[in-house]
């Protein structure tokens, strides 16, 4: 799980002051060529990201990463601080690198008292924990909270520069400044970015759609009991659970896909759309989508938006996601949902939407409440091995599938995972089994203060990589894909050929400069 705060050497965080945790990595004080000598804890202070940058004079490819790096240091200067943390094995060495840099750096001391510096140093044991060639520049990347976010700073600045300024919403100083400004909340003095404000408000808004259930229940109650609204709503009530048709075959236009709202859903993280290859627009696809995490908010900027720019990537494609059906039950949530093109997840709607034409396709998270409960950051653990149902339906009709993988699901809120035989576990299977949904303890940050515990999850980077089609044999539609010997074994099958695709997708893109906080190289299948 992730642990704010200090910083040990494993890369793993400990809970404690941010001022504290960097100077237990680089010391109490900092040297600068052209501003002297200053306390590490007001270097750091209010920078979103902190990088240290482990190098040496005689490293090769130093010069152009310094030229790349100093090129988004002057752009990023107020989001951005740069520690050089020398690998140098004379003092010398260490004045020529740091006299033309424009950032700080950890001052270099006899050989026998590098306690900060050299190969030593607990940087360099923690990159080389992270398996990190000390032979060439490295950047280690943390937050403002002293939590490594990437040990491969140096590939994420060398291949996804741009994006990286993205993620951190750099402005101009004139934009920045019609952008921002000073306030007050409860005493305490802001400096509000308007724009991030807005992103926020926007992830709050569908953060609070399963609060918001118990509201619009309440309110329907309401209007039921005030004579002059009792029939009208009595009215909605029998056409949206006995007439409309559209939460199980997708009737309802999703107009609100393109809305500019969730153009800064997908800033917030930011969360991006990876195409690996073509779909032919004649055929028909089921998507699924791993992991669940807590809310799933990938799925739903990628597929339920048109904020990633799924149209453009796949035209043709005409995408259904698929959620739980009590989420139909709740007046005007039902309503909001089906203008997203969101259906319900269950055999009738799958099979109803899949056989409307060519490019129809549905997106369903295959996990489900179960593998909720298995959310942690910085882990990949599926519900999937004994998952055959999305099989069967998807050779029924004879659609293909296409294994999708969003890095970062998982690392956006921190958890507390209870293992198997324990008591709260129990209580959340059995809670699940009762509300068809589970119920995972977790926690974001805050709206206006970031170290809140709240239900805004933490801005961190999410890809969605959808990979190749799967095709899944024909069958006729006599066959008993469930009971018999031939159905079962056809089933499992596409069911092995799914997971090795899955697995390939994986290994393929798990390095991904970008995708969030170091991961686990491995993927579990449960």
């Amino acid at each position: 799980a992730r642990m704010t705060g200090s910083v040990d050497t494993n890369g793993h965080g400990a809970r404690g002051g941010a001022t504290q945790d960097f100077e237990a990595l680089a010391g109490p004080i900092l040297r600068s060529f052209l501003n002297g000598k200053k306390a590490t804890g007001d270097v750091v202070h209010k920078m979103d990201l902190v990088g240290f940058y482990l190098g040496a004079e005689g490293h090769r490819g130093a010069e152009g990463f310094r030229s790349q790096l100093e090129s988004i240091y002057a752009k990023a200067k107020k989001s951005l601080e740069i520690v050089f943390v020398s690998l140098d094995e004379s003092a010398e060495e260490y004045q020529s690198m740091t006299k033309a840099m424009p950032w700080w750096s950890i001052p270099f001391e006899a050989a026998g008292e590098r306690k900060f510096t050299g190969d030593s140093c607990p940087l360099a044991s923690l990159a080389r924990k992270n398996r990190l060639d000390l032979s060439q520049p490295n950047l280690l990347l943390f937050n403002h909270e002293g939590y490594l976010i990437s040990a491969r700073g140096a590939s994420l600045l060398l291949e996804h520069g741009t994006e990286l300024l993205k993620c951190l919403e750099i402005q101009d100083d004139k934009e920045a400044k019609n952008k921002m400004t000073s306030t007050s909340f409860l005493g305490f003095s802001l400096g509000l970015n308007w724009e991030r404000r807005i992103q926020s408000a926007t992830v709050l808004l569908f953060c609070m759609m399963v609060p918001m259930v118990v509201f619009f229940m309440t309110w329907t109650l309401i209007l039921l009991i005030i004579p002059f609204t009792t029939l009208p709503t009595l009215v909605y009530i029998i056409w949206s659970t006995c007439i409309d048709t559209a939460p199980y075959d997708g009737s309802r236009t999703p107009i609100l896909r393109k809305m500019p709202l969730w153009n800064y859903f997908r800033d917030y993280f930011p969360l991006e759309l990876v195409k690996t290859a073509d779909l032919d627009p004649s055929k028909n696809y089921m998507f699924c989508y791993h992991p669940h995490g807590i809310l799933s908010l990938g799925a739903w900027g990628t597929f339920a938006s048109d904020a990633t720019g799924f149209p453009e990537k796949f035209p043709g494609i005409d995408r259904r996601l698929l959620t739980l059906n009590i989420n139909f039950k709740v007046p005007v949530l039902r309503e909001w949902l089906l203008s997203h093109g969101i259906c319900e997840a269950g055999a009738r709607s799958i099979q109803t939407i899949l056989k409307k034409g060519p490019g129809s396709s549905v997106v369903l998270v295959v996990g489900g409440a179960q593998e909720a409960l298995f959310t942690q950051p910085n882990h990949n653990h599926l519900y999937l091995t004994h998952r055959y149902g999305f099989v069967r339906e998807a050779i029924k009709a004879g659609a293909q599938l296409v294994p999708c993988y969003a890095f970062g699901e998982n690392d956006i809120y921190d958890t507390l995972f209870f293992e198997e035989g324990t008591w709260v576990y129990w209580l959340q299977v059995k809670v699940k089994k009762m509300l068809s949904f589970s119920m995972p303890i977790f926690h974001g940050r805050g709206l206006f203060f970031k170290k809140l515990p709240f239900i805004l999850p933490f801005r961190r980077p999410m890809k969605v990589v959808v990979g190749r089609p799967i095709p899944v044999p024909r069958v006729h539609p006599e066959i008993d894909l469930r009971n018999s010997a031939w159905g079962r074994s056809i089933v499992k099958q596409v069911h092995g050929e799914y997971l090795k695709a899955l697995r390939e997708l994986w290994d393929e893109h798990k390095n991904l400069s970008v995708s969030g906080l170091e991961r686990k190289n491995t993927l579990v299948l449960d």
